[in-house]
């Protein structure tokens, strides 16, 4: 399954770069990312998989089930950016001023999306079920992962 699942990411590597550069144009900073959750939620609305929104506020989980019993595998990305003004000069530099992806959480989200995707395409391959959590306000304590803990996560 792990050579046919790095093919497999390796021909949308186009689009997780497509993904991450939309990502790293609309950076928004912790506990205030809004259309970052909505966009991610939006993701997945077409893939088979369970969504779980609004956790620990902004916070998202997904659910990839292959139906068969087995072991759970929970994988993991933040979503916040950084109070930093970006003097990069990128064509696909921060839209928003003051606030930057200056730690790669822009990167995370865009593997995670695809590598999910990808996960729920070929879940006839695996056993038991694989949490995709995505999480919001890594950066700022307490952070949102003491959100998502008391929702459940």
């Amino acid at each position: 399954m792990c050579e046919k699942l790095i093919q497999k990411l390796t021909k949308k590597e186009s689009r997780m770069i497509e993904i991450r550069r939309y990502l790293h144009q609309h950076p928004e900073l912790s506990f205030k990312e809004e259309q970052t959750s909505k966009y991610i939620a939006d993701f997945y609305q077409d893939k088979d998989v369970t969504i779980e929104e609004g956790i620990g506020e902004l916070g998202i989980k997904i659910i990839i089930d292959s139906g068969r019993p087995g072991k759970t595998l929970a994988i993991r990305a933040d979503f916040d950016a950084l109070p930093i003004e970006e003097d990069t000069g990128l064509p696909f530099a921060s839209q928003n001023k003051g606030v930057m992806h200056a730690c790669g959480h822009d990167a995370h989200t865009a593997y995670m999306l695809v590598l999910a995707e990808t996960l729920a395409e070929m879940k006839d391959h695996f056993t038991g079920k694989v949490v995709v959590i995505h999480q919001p306000a890594e950066e700022v304590p307490p952070g949102g992962a003491i959100g998502m803990i008391k929702d459940g996560v």
